[in-house]
């Protein structure tokens, strides 16, 4: 039985009946003393209030250690992955957009109410199976393409730059391809993914273009021809290296033909053509126009039998209007009345059967001038060594006759003017630009 209610009911003088009064102090210090009923004591199956605050402060301890632990989880996952950027979405792709589908929330009365939350649903898609799984990093590692050699080629490919969802690389170039040095691959952004498309050639091979077309303007017109905004052509392929002939607005003819290197350079804006009817036979040979489609110059290589077969039918008096000498060509020493090969402006009046007062001849010769001033014929060619025979790069045939020059004036004068045209300088740069080297 309980102490203390053992003790009231033995104070109960209606239950104790007449038997001697108990010691009140005694009774109290028995139950004091009985062990685990201490006043100051809880049943065990209570908790106290020092009790539960330790269980609470432990518990709000936990949980404040696990949102920690969440938080530093979604930071070391965002660090790792980067900013997510949109990337744009291919031709024909649609992506997923959000409807909302209904779920349960609790009201103030304790019951659950629908609202809305947001579910994907797919529109119809159209991927390509080349896109891979980048984020639109700009970097080799994240081009892909139908190449089955791509792989094995990304060490040795250079990216060039990326801007607008386009990607410019150089990749090494064809083994049959006649241009020397790297090609340009363009590629697109898809799903996350740069797909290498084309391939554009490089700017040794855009310069040779026969289209009167500079070098830049070439590139131009190939990113056209492929969909590539023209805008971007700085960013993806860069400009012609400098110093070099493209950039200069040059292009390069050469011939290795009869065992030398025959070369000249040219504005871009001129174009090569069929050299037509030339006196030296056995050989070959070019023709220049320029920008306008005007005839400018001629070279030839070969034979020729104008030395044999002309005549002279009226000496003329001559001018020498302008001179360069060009020691660097290679000339025949055997051949008679040979001199130093040079440039040279000759105007000649008064020829017979020339078609005006005055004709002029541009060109190269090594000939020895008439005596006193008085001349018969523009001898514009040159006698080179063994198999290069003959050479002339001039306004006309080798050795001019009434209708073969490109210049005609009425006077002198008027021809001395003629030096001072854009159209004059750029012809005596063509030709004098010209190296003959034997090979080998």
């Amino acid at each position: 039985m309980d102490p203390i209610r053992e003790l009231i009911e033995e104070a109960d003088p209606l239950r104790s009946g007449a038997g001697a009064m108990p010691d009140a102090d005694a009774a109290l210090a028995r139950v004091v003393a009985a062990p685990g009923n201490g006043v100051d004591k809880l049943p065990p199956n209570v908790r106290s209030m020092a009790a539960a605050r330790r269980l609470r402060n432990a518990r709000i301890a936990g949980l404040l250690t696990m949102a920690a632990a969440a938080v530093t989880t979604g930071v070391l996952v965002a660090t790792h992955l980067g900013s997510i950027n949109a990337v744009p979405v291919p031709a024909g792709t649609s992506s997923a957009t959000p409807s909302a589908s209904p779920t349960a929330t609790a009201t103030v009365d304790g019951t659950a109410s629908p609202t809305e939350s947001p579910t994907a649903t797919a529109s119809p898609t159209t991927t390509t199976s080349l896109a891979g799984v980048g984020h639109g990093e700009c970097t080799i590692e994240n081009l892909t393409g139908a190449m089955t050699s791509l792989e094995r080629l990304k060490p040795v490919l250079r990216l060039v730059g990326c801007k607008a969802g386009w990607m410019g690389i150089m990749a090494p170039a064809p083994s049959d391809n006649p241009n020397p040095g790297d090609w340009f691959w363009i590629a697109r952004l898809v799903n996350g993914s740069y797909v290498q498309q084309t391939s554009l050639g490089n700017w040794a091979g855009a310069a040779s273009n026969n289209d009167r077309l500079t070098a830049e303007q070439f590139m131009d017109k190939a990113f056209v021809t492929n969909g590539i905004p023209v805008e971007l052509r700085p960013v993806l392929v860069g400009s012609p290296e400098p110093g070099s002939l493209a950039a200069e607005g040059l292009k390069a003819y050469e011939d290795l033909s009869t065992g030398y290197k025959v070369s000249f350079t040219y504005p871009a804006a001129w174009q090569l053509g069929d050299p037509g009817s030339l006196s030296l036979t056995g050989g070959p040979g070019t023709a220049l126009t320029d920008s306008t489609g005007k005839s400018m110059a001629r070279l030839a290589l070969g034979e020729t039998n104008d030395w044999s077969l002309s005549s002279c039918l009226n000496k003329a008096p001559y001018k020498i209007l302008d001179s360069q000498p060009m020691p660097g060509l290679p000339t025949d020493p055997a051949s008679p009345a040979q001199g130093t090969p040079r440039f040279v402006y000759v105007a000649m009046t008064s020829a017979a059967n020339d078609g005006g007062p005055v004709q002029a001849g541009i060109g190269i010769t090594n000939r020895i001038a008439g005596q006193e001033g008085i001349g018969c014929v523009l001898d514009l060619a040159v006698a080179g060594p063994g198999p290069l025979k003959f050479f002339s790069f001039a306004d006309r045939r080798p050795l001019g006759g009434p209708l073969w020059g490109l210049y005609k004036f009425n006077t002198v004068e008027e021809a001395a003017a003629f030096t001072q045209t854009q159209g004059y300088k750029d012809l005596k740069a063509v030709i004098t630009s010209l190296t003959i080297t034997k090979m080998g």
